[in-house]
């Protein structure tokens, strides 16, 4: 390994070559990409929050929001475009940070809903 001292720092400091820079770069993108595999696989395996807990009755949510009240619910708001919800747009269920360790439906809402930025 080149190693050349890096006075400012008082340290010695790997040489950064641009191979080197390439190969942690592209090590990180993978390492990154299998975790955000790994994420959707987990948030498959946890429990789905229930219509019936404490916290869902409190916050009005529904599996379904074309069940919920017009008079409470914007007709574009959906779990899957709120800023808490942890999934992508057609994931059917996915995390949210209401819900922890549980998942909600893509197509559910509640009275937390918050618009994507």
């Amino acid at each position: 390994m080149n190693n050349e001292w890096n006075q400012d720092k008082g340290a010695w400091l790997p040489k950064l070559t641009r191979r080197r820079f390439f190969k942690t770069v592209g090590a990180a993108s993978a390492l990154g990409a299998a975790g955000l595999n790994s994420l959707q696989a987990w948030a498959d395996e946890l429990p789905r929050v229930s219509e019936d807990s404490e916290m869902a009755l409190a916050l009005n949510y529904k599996h379904d929001a074309q069940t919920v009240d017009a008079a409470k619910r914007a007709s574009d708001r959906y779990c899957y475009n709120c800023s808490l919800f942890a999934g992508a747009e057609d994931d059917a269920w996915a995390g949210c940070s209401i819900f922890p360790g549980k998942v909600v439906a893509g197509r559910g809402w509640c009275s937390a809903w918050s618009p994507k930025q």
